[in-house]
């Protein structure tokens, strides 16, 4: 992994830029931890010159920066998952981000519409199995298919991350098909949904599912041990096995960022988003979290790459975000909660 040390050597030219817009400090307001942001932070702050102060945001965003309104001091905003980084967009929270780099660096699909966001880490939303099974590649097809009957395992439906998938499956396949797969979803369920996708590796390490439906990044932390030797070696028994759409590729969930509407300091703003996705940057923020870089040649931490590679759906974010509503009644109607 590349050290912050290095970081900063390989983007003296971003440090350049940066000086020629530089502000003494953004405010960077974050659903993600403080503690998980610093690292890359310091990278930068070392690289042009420029602080920032993170405020750790968790659950009220959207009314903070509606509240604030024009006053608000919010330079860039970090969001976790495509739910509420979209939900800034709609209601006018967020700026356009007017960037060369930013365009030619980032693929066209995990960018906003109009260029309001960008991702900056991406979580491939796969399906775990025992690593002595022989599965070795699956569709989301195929998970309603009849053979998996009563032998998987998932978190609730109406979890986001399941919510995004299913909306980019009524994204693909429309209304109809997307009902006729929840149905055939439900009837291969080994249990009612519950608990979340490290509980998913749980059950299949202990035999209670053959297979589930998770983020590479529950597993990547159980395998590092965040959660205790005991998940570690559920984990260690439990592999992610690439999933996709029929002709398409890996839905995955997302780790955003914008810059606010109102931000006090836009051009350096503008300046920050794109150091973090430089190469060493990008190390560098998807080690905090174990996520996979947006950024195809940016190397991987250790043990994401261990977990093995996949080919990110080129269906846009944006369309997925507009289908989230409509897969929640679906959802409803399937009768999952049941």
């Amino acid at each position: 992994m590349a050290t912050v040390r290095t970081a900063i050597g390989l983007l003296a030219a971003t440090a350049l830029a940066c000086a020629a817009v530089r502000a003494d400090e953004l405010t960077l307001y974050s659903t993600r931890e403080s503690n998980l942001v610093a690292p890359v932070i310091a990278a930068f702050t070392a690289a042009s010159g420029t602080g920032v102060k993170t405020v750790f945001v968790e659950d009220s965003l959207v009314k903070r920066l509606t509240s604030e309104g024009d006053n608000s001091p919010a330079d860039v905003l970090l969001t976790i998952g495509l739910d509420k980084t979209t939900q800034l967009v709609t209601r006018g929270l967020t700026q356009r981000l007017a960037s060369a780099v930013l365009d030619q660096t980032i693929p066209a699909s995990l960018r906003g519409g109009g260029g309001q966001w960008i991702a900056l880490a991406v979580r491939p939303r796969v399906v775990f199995a025992r690593k002595d099974s022989p599965l070795a590649a699956i569709t989301y097809e195929e998970l309603a298919d009849p053979k998996w009957r009563g032998k998987l395992c998932m978190r609730p439906a109406t979890h986001q991350n399941n919510v995004a998938l299913i909306a980019a499956y009524l994204a693909h396949h429309g209304a109809d098909a997307t009902a006729s797969w929840l149905t055939g979803l439900k009837d291969n369920l080994a249990h009612k949904p519950a608990g979340k996708d490290n509980d998913v590796v749980r059950e299949i390490a202990e035999g209670r599912c053959d297979i589930g439906i998770g983020n590479t990044v529950a597993l990547a932390q159980l395998r590092d041990g965040r959660e205790g030797n005991d998940w570690r070696a559920r984990a260690d028994v439990v592999k992610a096995v690439p999933a996709a759409f029929s002709g398409g590729g890996s839905h995955v969930n997302l780790t955003g960022a914008a810059i606010a509407r109102h931000a006090p300091h836009p051009a350096a703003a503008r300046a920050f988003l794109e150091f973090l996705v430089t190469p060493e940057a990008q190390t560098i923020f998807a080690a905090s979290e174990l996520e996979y870089p947006v950024l195809a040649t940016a190397p991987r931490p250790s043990i994401v790459d261990a977990i093995g590679s996949f080919t990110i759906d080129a269906l846009p974010v944006d369309e997925i975000a507009a289908h989230q509503a409509a897969a929640i009644a679906l959802i409803r109607k399937a009768g999952f909660d049941e």
